[in-house]
């Protein structure tokens, strides 16, 4: 249905969130380690900045053998197995995350893996929960698309109408437009292409 038109927000969305992640994660880590734990954890980095991937994810199980509550080391690992597709894995570390420090980060990190499994339910409750936590346009979005991947045209639109509500600019505003369209409430698409015309760039679709 709105596929298409999801599809450029979803890729945005991923890569703000690698952008959050990046800026949370230093905060994340243990503030008194051993040395060895310092050295795991650096090494893992290294490995994860450098993209090598494969290397990265065995780092960070060791990282995890020093500190099974290392919440880095789930999240990092979480979104190494969602590049892999391996959504099982990346669900569980983001579950173990999401139990270790609840956030709107970490519910949100567990909300896409969801999505990308296909368990559109699940995905609308981590996203909603990661909401109540920070609201955000990317949050109300990936919402949307969960919601319209069930068919939920309400919780869609109500979702799309909480991002006009935050920032109401070009993108936002053309997401709620055509949902409107689609789900035939012609008067309303009308209103908000009215809205459009005057609407100025946001920020949505910058990476």
């Amino acid at each position: 249905m709105l596929d298409v038109i999801f599809l450029a927000i979803v890729v945005i969305v991923f890569w703000q969130l690698l952008t959050r992640l990046e800026t949370v994660q230093g905060s994340l880590a243990p503030r008194k380690v051993s040395p060895q734990l310092t050295q795991a954890i650096s090494y893992a980095e290294r490995l994860y900045h450098e993209h090598k991937y494969v290397a990265a994810e065995k780092a960070y199980v060791a990282v995890l053998k020093l500190d099974h509550k290392n919440l880095q080391a789930y999240n990092r690992l979480g979104i190494i197995y969602s590049a892999q597709k391996n959504f099982s894995d990346a669900i569980e570390c983001f579950e173990v995350a999401t139990r270790l420090k609840p956030s709107a980060t970490t519910c949100f990190n567990l909300g896409l893996a969801f999505y990308d499994n296909r368990n559109y339910i699940k995905a609308i409750a981590s996203i909603k929960k990661a909401i109540m936590f920070e609201p955000s346009i990317q949050r109300y979005v990936a919402l949307a698309k969960a919601c319209d991947k069930i068919a939920d045209n309400r919780g869609m639109l109500e979702a799309l109408e909480k991002a006009v509500e935050l920032e109401p600019n070009r993108q936002t505003l053309t997401l709620l437009r055509d949902a409107y369209a689609h789900a035939g409430k012609r008067d309303q698409a009308a209103e908000v292409a009215q809205r459009l015309k005057a609407a100025a760039p946001g920020k949505v679709m910058r990476v």
